[in-house]
């Protein structure tokens, strides 16, 4: 009985990918209608097929969420570093001679 509950549940998880993969294909779609024809051109439905297949997945999101967190420490490294240059600089031109 377990296995035939496991195979509905894998069947009714199978429908609900390919609910979404629709949605996000057609979304896709929409958004490619509002581009110029030359870059509509260029986009096929397998294209778009397989980037709503690549956002089901969830890696992408992954990947999008890690390159935020790295630019954030790479933003406030660099805002410490000009604070620092900064005060340096300030520190710099008391102690120059005053002619």
């Amino acid at each position: 009985m377990e296995r035939y509950a496991g195979a509905l549940e894998e069947a009714v998880d199978g429908a609900r990918q390919q609910e979404r993969h629709y949605q996000l294909l057609s979304a896709l779609q929409s958004l490619v209608k509002e581009l110029p024809s030359s870059f509509q051109q260029r986009l096929s439905y397998t294209t778009l097929s397989d980037l709503a297949l690549a956002l089901l997945d969830g890696t992408v999101f992954e990947i999008v969420q890690g390159l935020l967190e790295i630019q954030h420490l790479t933003e406030k490294s660099l805002y410490n570093q000009r604070l620092r240059l900064q005060n340096e600089h300030r520190d710099d031109r008391g102690t120059l001679p005053q002619s």
